[in-house]
């Protein structure tokens, strides 16, 4: 009878212990919170969808976006560990490698070159009708709105300047901000042209106040910007995270999947504009056409494409060094994860 007593008290005891492994099993796992950059405008627009149509949740994920209006203020945030997925360009990504940060493009969010050239309505432009680069003769001597003194843009510009047989001294720079006041430095006369982004370009179009004489995402010219369309903006996340979690960055890959067929089909417009403007409203005159249009002119160069293309961010690494914005550039391996989707 003892060593009955004995065993039947073994026996539950085994029982207890095993009961909270068993439930542990059985319990679902906690959502992971993923927390993203996300930009004014169309911003991260992958994501928005992605979160608003519930693919991030099907994934066992929580997207988080948070409104963070700079590349490299994006990067901070990323590499300080603030958030989890920056969205950024790789030129910004191959100046923070080359410092030391371990970081991978996991997937494409918004690919095409996004820099443009508009200059003001009553700008004269003999060569105008002529294109790249008989035009930037006219922009000689000019006043050229830039983001900042010193920044992508501004490379950009003195880029086309030095392909056109010009120096970057040729022209005058003067900080103006992102597309919003950079329209309105245009407008108000205090620049001749200004290098931005879009909206400024839809802008132009509806006000007729400026004109797009230069838009990088569909210019043929030079050989080496063209080479670099398919290479913008990617989700970027530390490497040390993807090493360590490579179940997020597959499951990125997927739900940025996802939502690009949902953006890039034109039955769903209405519904991505109202999903984008959940999260940033064009609070401006015009401002519903403004978003309708900027998003139209994406989906026709399409913008929202879910891959990493290894050619363009070569030819972006050749550019960052032929414009002497890097002394060295880092390999692709450092840049972009192996899994990541694309070409």
């Amino acid at each position: 009878m003892r060593r009955r007593f004995i065993a039947l008290l073994f026996g539950l005891a085994l029982s207890s212990a095993a009961a909270p492994v068993l439930a542990a099993a059985a319990a679902p796992a906690a959502p992971a919170v993923v927390r993203f950059q996300d930009y004014p405008g169309l911003g991260n627009l992958l994501i928005r969808v992605a979160a608003s149509k519930g693919y991030c949740a099907q994934e066992g994920l929580v997207c988080k976006l948070t409104m963070i209006p700079a590349a490299p203020l994006g990067l901070q945030a990323l590499i300080g560990g603030s958030i989890d997925v920056a969205m950024t360009p790789v030129e910004v990504v191959a100046e923070a490698v080359m410092r030391g940060s371990r970081l991978r493009a996991v997937v494409g969010a918004a690919v095409t070159n996004i820099n443009e050239v508009a200059v003001a309505a009553s700008l004269p432009m003999p060569h105008e009708g002529q294109g790249y680069p008989a035009e930037m003769q006219d922009l000689k001597g000019r006043r050229i709105g830039v983001t900042s003194r010193g920044s992508a843009a501004e490379s950009f510009f003195s880029f086309l300047l030095e392909q056109a047989g010009m120096r970057a001294d040729d022209v005058t720079y003067v900080a103006v901000g992102a597309p919003n006041t950079a329209f309105a430095a245009l407008r108000a006369g205090q620049v001749d042209a200004i290098v931005s982004w879009e909206p400024a370009g839809v802008m132009c179009e509806l006000t007729k106040q400026c004109r797009m004489v230069f838009r990088s995402a569909t210019a043929p010219k030079p050989d080496l910007l063209k080479a670099m369309n398919g290479a913008g903006a990617d989700l970027v996340m530390r490497a040390d995270e993807v090493d360590r979690q490579p179940a997020i960055a597959q499951a990125l890959a997927r739900i940025s999947k996802r939502a690009a067929d949902f953006v890039n089909d034109p039955a769903n417009k209405a519904e991505v504009l109202k999903i984008s403007a959940s999260y940033f409203a064009f609070d401006m005159p015009q401002g519903d056409l403004i978003a309708r249009r900027t998003l139209e002119q994406a989906l026709e160069l399409h913008t929202y494409s879910p891959v990493v293309s290894r050619a363009a961010v070569q030819a972006t690494l050749a550019y960052l060094k032929q414009t002497k914005r890097l002394a060295a550039v880092p390999a692709l391996a450092d840049i972009v994860w192996p899994q990541a989707p694309g070409r």
